[in-house]
Formats: structure tokens, sequence, C-alpha cells
């Protein structure tokens, strides 16, 4: 598995993911670095490797689905409903006002298990409000990824809601 990290880091540097300088963030915050998540996951080569990370730790753990936020994680969500053979669930941010109305696209049954991936973190508000979406539907989170940590914060939310986060790569690992 360490192999595979070092080629993700590889890959991601390669295709300048992690971009150092002064950047604004969504939240209006100044950073020194920005994760351009999005030039990955249109990336064939690092969505594979992040899928083949992803699908061989979650073998064997009984997972039913795989879930991920719109817009970010949803290619990697569905890269890895490809490579594991289960089936996909796509997050939205809010109820569409139109058609069905669903938060949740797919087919999620009362007591499914869950594993949650999403593309980069840094307080993980989105990724939490998503698997509270899973959760109030009756769905059962056992797993949560993220392919970038940006080490702001996520990682505790997620220990106080009680679910432990695992970074494939976290910021730290870019700065060696």
């Amino acid at each position: 598995m360490k192999d595979k990290k070092q080629e993700l880091i590889t890959l991601l540097k390669e295709n300048e993911v992690i971009k150092f300088g002064k950047f604004t963030l969504s939240s209006g915050k100044e950073s020194d670095y920005y994760v351009d998540m999005k030039r990955a996951v249109t990336n064939p080569e690092i969505l594979s490797k992040v899928a083949e990370i992803i699908s061989e730790k979650i073998e064997g753990f009984g997972v039913d689905k795989v879930a991920g936020p719109a817009l970010g994680a949803v290619p990697i969500a569905t890269a890895v409903s490809l490579n594991a053979k289960m089936p996909l669930l796509m997050i939205r941010k809010e109820k569409k006002g139109y058609g069905t109305s669903k938060l949740i696209e797919g087919d999620l049954e009362e007591g499914d298990s869950i594993v949650v991936v999403e593309d980069v973190t840094t307080t993980g508000k989105s990724l939490l409000k998503a698997i509270d979406a899973i959760e109030n539907n009756k769905g059962v989170i056992k797993r949560a990824f993220v392919v970038v940590d940006r080490s702001e914060g996520a990682l505790q939310n997620f220990e106080n809601k009680g679910i432990k986060l695992e970074p494939l790569l976290s910021i730290e690992d870019f700065n060696k």
C-alpha cells in the first residue's frame, strides 16, 4: 500500500494538483497552497489509482454501497463503484426543487453499509453534511475516506462525530 501511496503522490505532483503560493479559498480564507482536486478527479490515471487504493481498503468490510457528495467526490465514488463492483450513491448539496426532489441519488435501503468518499477536506463540513443525509435516510456509515486532507480540523470534527476519517494523503505528504 505504501508504494501505491507514493505513486499517488507522484501523480498529483506531476499533474500540479497541489499548488504553492498565495491563494484565496472558497471560505475567503488565505492559504499558502491550493489543492486543485478537480484537476485530479478529471484525470483517468489519478482517478484509477484513487479507486484502486480505496477499493483495497474496503475489501472484506461488508460495505454495500459507495457514496460521494456533489461535485468533486462523484467521480471518485463512481470510480470506486466500478472498481469494487458496488452500487453508487450521489449526495446532492440540497434537495432539487423539481422531479423527485431527492437529496440522495441511487438506491439507499434501510441498514445499507456505506463508505463515503471526498476529494479534499479542510474542516470536513460538506462530507459530514452528506453523512447526515445518509444517516437520516437509515444508511449506516462504515468508513470515510478523503484523497487529500488539508490538516485544518477535519479529522477532529469527524472524531467528534464518532467517525474515523481516513485520508489517503495529507498536505504534509507534499512538503517532503
